[in-house]
Order: structure tokens, then C-alpha cells, then sequence
């Protein structure tokens, strides 16, 4: 649980500045090893057989909605309240800022990077975080306590982001920080009522998609 925030800590504030291979190259090992450990940890430590999630309809309209709710937040939060004022350009300026440093300069590039977190990203995202972390959690100290705990953790290493571009003490990364931790309660709730992976695989693609369209215009428009 700990491990993304320290992951997060390196790639997005200490490696600040430096050379963009460098930055994607640590990127990439540190992102590598994460999502690797489940797995392994599964089927060499545990002894359990590995395999794919069946798909299954229930809960899929759920997950969907959800995601498109959010995306109805986020839009009218972003474009309604925030774009234009003060925040927005301090903002803008960190934003582009750190994209250079990844060398996500041009349209094309970006868009394969949005592409791929939103359709692959957000899947291992929730491998870790639902499947794993969660599901580990629920055997050992029940449901409830195991969907707090991991939406807190899953929301740590968000933390750092929101403080990186709106300031340790803002509320907006207070405010922003608590909706990634009910985020995550929400697809915590919802693989344990459901066991449905895919849905809220879509669901979170659905929120990456949101924050990568609001991405685009604070850096290209």
C-alpha cells in the first residue's frame, strides 16, 4: 500500500527537472516492478492459481454511469469554476512544465500516453489496487475496514500529485485528494458486491479519460 507513494515521490518530485530518458526510464522500472509484485507475490508466495477474470454483465451499468458521472463533474468543476482564474494558471504553467520533462510535447505523443493509461493503465491500476490490495485486505480484517484502508492508500500517492500542482495548503488538493479516496471506495464497494473486474476497469477508464481531456487543454489549447 505504501509503495505507489514512494514510487510517486521519485518519478514526480525528486527526479523534478531531470533528464527526460532518465525520468521514463525510472518511471517505466518503478511502474514495472509494481505491478509485477501482485502476481508474483500470488502465485509464488501464496501458492494460488493465476487466471483471468470471467466477464460478467451485473454491475456493469453501474460502473459505466459512475464513470460517466464523474466525467459530468469534472467538466463542469474544470471548465465551469476553475479554468480562467488564478489556480487555473499556476496551474497550467506545472502542468506543461512536467509534460516537457516527460517529452510529451506534441499532440500524437500525448495521445498515446492518454490512450494508453486509460485503456491499459487504468486496468493495472485496479489489479493492484481492487484486486489485490483490497481483496488481501478483506481476508484479513473484513470488508469495511478493508475498503477505508485501501481507499486511503490508493489515495496517497494521488496526494502528492494534487500538492505538486496546487500547493501543500490548497483546498483544492484537499478536496481533489478526498474524491480520488471515494473514488476508490465506490470500485472498492463495487468488486465486492459484484466480483465484476471489468466493470470497474471501465469505470476508471471512464475518470482517466476525464482528467487526460482536461489535460489537453491546459497544455495544447
Amino acid at each position: 500500500m505504501t509503495y505507489p507513494f514512494v514510487l510517486t515521490v521519485i518519478y514526480f518530485v525528486l527526479l523534478n527537472g531531470q533528464e527526460t530518458g532518465l525520468q521514463n526510464w525510472v518511471f517505466s522500472s518503478l511502474k514495472l516492478i509494481q505491478f509485477a509484485f501482485p502476481a508474483v507475490f500470488v502465485f509464488l508466495v501464496c501458492r494460488e492459481s493465476l487466471s483471468l477474470p470471467q466477464w460478467k454483465k451485473p454491475a456493469f451499468g453501474f460502473g459505466l454511469g459512475f464513470g460517466v458521472l464523474i466525467i459530468g463533474v469534472a467538466m463542469g468543476v474544470y471548465f465551469g469554476l476553475l479554468k480562467d482564474t488564478l489556480p487555473y494558471y499556476l496551474l497550467r504553467g506545472k502542468v506543461q512544465a512536467k509534460v516537457l520533462g516527460f517529452g510529451l510535447t506534441s499532440v500524437w505523443a500525448y495521445g498515446v500516453f492518454s490512450m494508453f493509461y486509460c485503456l491499459i493503465h487504468s486496468g493495472m491500476e485496479e489489479y493492484y489496487w481492487r484486486w489485490f490490495v483490497f481483496k488481501r485486505l478483506r481476508t484479513q480484517i473484513g470488508k469495511c475496514p478493508a475498503l477505508i484502508l485501501s481507499s486511503i492508500a490508493f489515495m496517497s500517492h494521488h496526494v502528492i500529485l494534487m500538492v505538486v500542482f496546487f500547493g501543500l495548503t490548497s483546498p483544492l488538493a484537499l478536496g481533489f485528494s478526498l474524491c480520488v479516496a471515494v473514488g476508490g471506495g465506490v470500485w472498492a464497494w463495487l468488486y465486492n458486491r459484484s466480483d465484476n473486474f471489468y466493470a470497474i476497469w471501465a469505470s476508471h477508464a471512464l475518470v482517466d479519460a476525464a482528467i487526460f481531456i482536461i489535460g489537453y487543454d491546459l497544455i495544447f489549447n
